[in-house]
């Protein structure tokens, strides 16, 4: 005899392998982890938000969820928030779930979705950059009255990003500000994953820059004047110039030999899309994948600059350098950079952090570094 139960399971097992011969193989692959095998934990239904093809949102149907797991999606493009807005209009009106398309997940006893209980109460998730090694699931998940944000590896590369993250954070200051407090935490040879609780915020605007430039300030009392040519960094960036016979290199190695700079905490990716401002004007930074106890000052501060020229107002390489030029000319640029101890050294703090970001080749930097050369 069929049970009501087993026709379900048979549905919606027929549904996902149709869906699943459209999907791309990066979908496929990060879905069959987030699945797991073995035995049945629970059956969801979510509304998908799709970007060229590439599954970027699951929803749930509940609109307060929704609604949070829409906000786990931070885009700088014009046209992405415009889509933004429109599901964000389509949910608060209860639409989602008739005009976005949906498909059925089934997650097994074993996968982290059973582990976290997240069917108890409800969740959501965001998937990361499809062509990256390190590609996260970043879930929203309600537990009792309120909402935590749980980001899950689930490849080799993505578990060990998850728990270099949790290391990095762990070794931050204690009361850092800034910096959220990790509520779980858990590894094993499938996923591994991190809890904090939900930021309800918004990435700031050019109109917060002294808000957002006043937490870097703080973290300079974390910080201590070192020589900048006795920094980690500075070994990437000699070699870098050595290895690329970069002449006006050559000169910036010779123009730090001599200046101290403050050495503490560097965030590695400080960006609006990275930050949070609540509704209390408290200051909260995300991501702490590329953090360090020990690099320069001031330049997070260039690379938020430079990354929101570049990605958010898609200007030409030479005005976003202008960019940076421009503030640190400002009164509160050149107290900034006096406090830094980088001084009037504007084009050695800009120089200095474009080299050693290339070396990294975590960012495409390549057109910046170019310009600044050419210069």
């Amino acid at each position: 005899m069929t049970t009501l139960g087993s026709l379900r399971n048979k549905l919606t097992k027929s549904v996902n392998l149709d869906i699943d011969k459209m999907w791309v193989k990066a979908d496929r692959l990060i879905i069959k982890q987030l699945e797991g095998d073995g035995k049945l934990y629970c059956t969801v239904r979510f509304y998908c938000i799709f970007r060229r093809g590439i599954l970027l949102l699951a929803l749930p149907k509940e609109r307060h969820l929704a609604l949070t797991t829409l906000s786990l999606y931070q885009p700088q493009a014009r046209k992405a928030r415009c889509v933004v807005a429109c599901v964000r209009f389509l949910i608060k009106c209860n639409l989602h779930n008739l005009f976005l398309p949906s498909r059925y997940f089934s997650f097994a006893g074993n996968s982290p979705i059973a582990e976290l209980r997240a069917n108890d109460a409800g969740f959501g998730f965001l998937l990361g950059n499809p062509e990256s090694k390190v590609r996260r699931v970043i879930l929203a998940r309600k537990t009792g009255s309120e909402i935590v944000i749980d980001k899950i590896g689930l490849s080799l590369f993505a578990r060990k990003s998850v728990s270099g993250e949790v290391e990095i954070m762990r070794s931050l200051p204690d009361g850092l500000p800034g910096l959220m407090k990790i509520r779980q935490f858990e590894v094993n040879d499938h996923w591994s994953f991190y809890a904090c609780p939900l930021v309800d915020g918004k990435s700031p605007e050019k109109r917060h820059d002294d808000l957002v430039v006043s937490i870097i300030r703080r973290w300079f009392e974390f910080a201590q004047k070192k020589a900048l040519t006795e920094t980690d960094q500075w070994s990437e960036i000699y070699k870098f110039i050595e290895d690329n016979q970069l002449e006006k290199g050559y000169r910036l190695l010779g123009e730090g030999e001599d200046i101290e700079v403050m050495v503490g905490i560097h965030h590695g990716d400080f960006t609006p899309w990275n930050i949070k401002i609540t509704s209390k004007g408290k200051i909260v930074v995300m991501d702490w994948e590329y953090g360090l106890c020990s690099a320069p000052a001031a330049w997070d501060w260039i690379h938020y600059l430079l990354q929101r020229a570049s990605l958010v107002d898609q200007i030409s390489p030479a005005d976003a350098l202008k960019t940076c030029r421009d503030w640190a000319n400002t009164a509160q640029g050149k107290d900034f950079m006096v406090q830094a101890g980088w001084g009037d050294n504007v084009e050695l703090c800009i120089g200095s952090y474009l080299v050693y970001s290339n070396a990294l080749g975590r960012f495409q930097h390549e057109g910046l570094l170019a310009e600044w050369i050419q210069e």
